[in-house]
């Protein structure tokens, strides 16, 4: 928790990175999870904090706990011109919409991907960059 009492959401990168050296499957896959919200949250409060609305249903969307949050966060990165100067806001949103692919790997899906530490890390290597 930070000064002002607000929870840091880099404690879920911390506690997923806490998993790196893990086989256990539970471990990587809510590794993984705690990768895509740390970077999600992370960058949802940046365009809160800083206002960078797209438009009205934009704010209102993106204050708001509604799902849609998750698509409209990745939209604001990619179209705010205030975010994307030198295409850092794109890169960002293509980032959080690939731990959202694996995120939702993880979570809904019953079965154990061959690969499952390989994307742990590639989930690590995006969501470190966007931290």
């Amino acid at each position: 928790m930070s000064d002002d009492g607000t929870f840091d959401w880099y404690g879920y990168y911390a506690l997923a990175e806490s998993y790196g050296n893990e086989s256990d499957f539970a471990k990587l896959r809510t590794g993984i999870n705690r990768l895509y919200y740390s970077s999600f949250l992370e960058s949802r409060d940046y365009i809160l904090e800083n206002e960078t609305f797209l438009n009205e249903i934009n704010r209102h969307i993106m204050q708001s706990k509604s799902g849609r949050v998750h698509q409209e966060t990745r939209l604001t990165f990619d179209s705010h011109p205030l975010l994307n100067q030198e295409n850092n806001g794109k890169k960002i949103a293509q980032r959080l919409n690939v731990l959202r692919k694996y995120r939702n790997m993880v979570d809904y899906d019953s079965h154990n991907p061959k690969n499952l530490k390989r994307a742990y890390n590639r989930c690590k290597s995006k969501a470190k960059k966007n931290i």
